[in-house]
Order: structure tokens, then sequence, then C-alpha cells
């Protein structure tokens, strides 16, 4: 009975889904597309390419080469890292060549003589950059090939290159640098895979280039290389392209070059303030701060190792020097003025200084007191005398000057009288060495404001040496260094 039940459910259900089935209405059929001639041709190539895969070079024979013709087309000096020594540049890579699979006859397709397809279907060259400086691992934007029915491929990818370049900075801000780009096969000889420059061009493209603000290209030469390397018997070929282009510097003339020609002239002002004024201290370490901020400002746009000094450089760091020379002559100079000098000038030191670099330099009238004549010093020697400053003439202890002798010629039998002229006595002679005390004090002092002054006129004329050996540099500087830096030949 149940068993029986079972089957009779299981019979309606059955009818009732086989209802349900037939009342349903059938699919709709998508419309068959119609495919264009372009569309199957494209198929057609890349079934044809699927059979043959797209790894091996599209050669009939091993031996035959395929040849390969590329060019860059610059459009965008984006930057050169001088601390780093990288260039980047966005350019247009521009690849031909002739692939036997992709060749058809227009006439059996409709008329389609071109096709695109994506690059990464099809075998493409490895060109790559030697000398790159990237941490990325893709350098094209994805780009389609452009097949002519004659198999000739035209692939022009987008890509931006990263290359090493060596920055020589000798001419800073006005050098001009100079970059190579090497491209090459990675993996094929010469005798596989020959590289030519585009349509024999012997430059760079740079009918789209993007003018830069800081860099103006003088010129762009793409020379072709055959090089054997040591890990292969066999030559490689190489297109290298070089970038020959000139700072602008405008920039620079307002940060670097304006500064230091105003600095220069203040140097030149701190040579005329006199040794012992503490402003003349003050004002060198000014400025020998304004020239160290004006060094590492410079310092952060050169490579942190560069093998040449900028010539700009070395005309802060001699600036530097002499003023710290002057600034130590002008704090020995304070130092006398203040302190009194220590011991007298050398004589030899004395003769070149006051005898020579004074009258070369114009200064007779500054050294004419130091210098002792004959004449001079038997004037003063005679007046000495005169005026009884020389102990040894006037106050010579003999009988005939002495105020004992005085008192023994006027003898009185006075003891009133005798008392007297011995307290004269006594008193003279107090006058005496109070007179030789105070004259050893007035020479003494005579002798040291001497030497003081004597060693500022040193302090004088080493200012005016230093002065002078100033004033040719920057002769000299501007007269040779400027001209070589600003047209120098690249």
């Amino acid at each position: 009975m149940q068993v029986t039940s079972l089957v009779l459910m299981l019979g309606a259900f059955t009818v009732i889904a086989g209802g349900r089935l037939i009342g349903k209405p059938p699919a709709k059929r998508l419309p068959k597309i119609r495919l264009s001639d372009e569309d199957r041709l494209i198929k057609n190539l890349l079934a044809r390419y699927r059979r043959r895969g797209k790894y091996g070079r599209p050669v009939i024979k091993y031996n035959d080469t395929v040849k390969v013709s590329f060019n860059i087309q610059l459009v965008q000096i984006m930057d050169l890292d001088e601390k780093n020594q990288i260039l980047t540049l966005n350019v247009w890579d521009r690849y031909t060549w002739d692939d036997i699979y992709l060749k058809w006859d227009p006439t059996d397709w409709g008329g389609v003589n071109s096709v695109r397809i994506p690059s990464r279907k099809l075998w493409t060259p490895d060109i790559k950059l030697y000398n790159y400086a990237d941490f990325r691992l893709e350098e094209h934007r994805e780009a389609l090939c452009v097949i002519s029915n004659t198999g000739t491929v035209v692939w022009m990818p987008q890509a931006v290159y990263r290359s090493s370049c060596y920055i020589d900075v000798s001419a800073f801000p006005f050098d001009i640098q100079k970059c190579h780009l090497k491209f090459g096969s990675w993996t094929y000889d010469g005798t596989k895979v020959d590289l030519a420059v585009l349509d024999n061009a012997t430059e760079i493209d740079l009918s789209e280039y993007v003018p830069s603000n800081s860099w103006t290209i003088i010129r762009s030469p793409a020379v072709r290389n055959v090089v054997t390397y040591t890990c292969c018997p066999v030559p490689y070929v190489d297109l290298t392209f070089t970038l020959v282009f000139q700072r602008s510097s405008t920039f620079y003339n307002y940060i670097l070059i304006l500064p230091c020609v105003l600095l220069t002239s203040l140097t030149l002002v701190l040579f005329w303030i006199p040794p012992e004024s503490p402003a003349k201290l003050m004002l060198g370490i000014n400025i020998f701060v304004a020239f160290f901020l004006l060094l590492l400002l410079m310092e952060s746009n050169l490579p942190p190792a560069a093998a040449t000094v900028p010539l700009l450089g070395t005309y802060y760091c001699l600036n530097m020097i002499l003023i710290t020379l002057s600034s130590f002559l002008n704090a020995f100079v304070v130092n006398l003025s203040f302190y009194g000098a220590r011991r007298p000038v050398p004589m030899c030191l004395r003769k070149v200084l006051f005898s020579f670099f004074a009258k070369i330099l114009c200064m007779d009238n500054l050294v004419m007191p130091f210098l002792e004549t004959n004449h001079t010093t038997r004037l003063l020697a005679e007046s000495t005398r005169f005026l009884g400053i020389n102990g040894d003439q006037k106050w010579k202890k003999d009988s005939s000057a002495s105020g004992d002798l005085l008192v023994q010629m006027k003898r009185s039998p006075s003891d009133e009288q005798s008392g007297q002229l011995a307290l004269i006595n006594f008193h003279l002679t107090e006058l005496m060495d109070f007179v030789r005390s105070y004259r050893e004090r007035i020479s003494e002092r005579d002798r040291k404001e001497k030497l003081a002054k004597e060693w500022k006129a040193i302090g004088l004329i080493f200012d005016r040496i230093f002065f002078i050996i100033y004033i040719t540099t920057i002769i000299v500087s501007m007269s040779v260094l400027l001209p070589i830096i600003t047209f120098s030949k690249p």
C-alpha cells in the first residue's frame, strides 16, 4: 500500500514537471556576428602566431638575421639629479622590423593593408638600456604594434628612461653636461639581431621636444657601435645616443653669482678699516660666514663625492682664506693695541717692511717716524744732554756736582746753617731720585708706545699687502676664470 502511494506521487510530480517544461517558451538565439575583414585578418594572424609561438625570431633559417631599426624621439628632459648622477628622460621609442609571419595579400582581405595588434602577442626585439639606473621593472607603457601587409612592424611605445650620467661640475653653474644612452639587444648578438638607426638618422629626433627651463640642448648625435665583450666571442651591436646640454644659469646668477660679487666688494672695504678696530674683526667673520653659506648652497646642487671642484667653489675658498688671514692679523694687532708689545720688532722684518714694502706701497709717511737716521739720532742725543734727561750727564755722582761738596764748601760754624744745608741736600737727593724714576717710567712708556706703533704699522703694511693680493686675485679670476666657465666648449 505504501509502495503504491509512493509510485502515484512520483508519477504526478513527473506529469506536473513535464507540463511546465512543455509550456516554457524556447530560449532566444544570439544573432550571428558578422566579422569585418580586419577582424578576420587579425584572428588569422594571431592564430598563425599561436601555432608558431612568439619566442623565436621571425626567420626561416637559423642563420638569418633580423634587421631592427631603432631611434628615440625625445619629448622632455624631466630631471638631472646631480647628487645621484641620474638623467631622467621622457621619450617615444620607435622600432621597425620585418616579420615574415605577418604578411598577407590585401586583395584577399577586403583591401586591408594594416592592422594593430598588442605587442605582448608578437615577437619583439629585446632592446634594453645598458646604462640604466632605475628601480622599476618596466620602462615602457603598453602600445599596439602597427603591422602592414608587407610584414613590416612599427612599434612606438612611450617610455621614461633613467640612465646613469657622469656629472662634470668644474664649470658650475655654467657647466655643459654630456650624457650617453646605450641601447642594444641583451641576448642576441649582431649575427642574430642587427641594429641600425631609424631612417639612417645621425641625431636624436627632437621634433616633439618640449624645451626645458633648466637645460638647453646643444647637440644630440646617434652612433652605431659594434663591440666584442669579454664574455662572448661574437660582436654585439649597440646604438649610443648622446645628449650634450648646457645649464641655464639665470637662476644661479641671482643666488650665487650676484651675492658673490657683492661680498667681494664688501671684502675690499674690509682691508681699509684700521686693524685695531673691533668692527673689522666682526665684519670679517660675517663675510666669512656669508661665503660659507654660499658654499653650502652650491654644495647642495652637486654630487656628494665629485671628482672635480667647481671653479666658483675654489673662488669662495680663496676668499675665505684671505679673510681668515686678515682676521688673524687683526686679532694680533688688537692684542698689541690693548696689552702692549711683548718684544721689539725683529731687525730683518723692520728692514723688509719699512724700507722695501713701505716704499712700494706708498706708505712712507707711516714708517717715517720709525726710520732712525744719523741726523735724527744726533739731534736727539744733544737735546737729551741739554735737557738733562740722561742721568749719566747731569745727575752723575761726582765731587763737583754733589750736594756733599756744596756742604763742604760752605761750612759754617753755625750748627743751624749746617742743619739747613743738610736738609737742602736731603731734599735735593729726593728730588733727583724722583726725577730719575719719572724719567725711567717716561722712557719705558715711550719705548712701549713706540713698539706698539711699530707693530701697528706692520699690521697696516700687511693689510695693504693682503689688499693688493686680494684685488689681484679678483682681477685674475674675473679675466681668466669667468671666460673659461662661460665660454667653455662641450
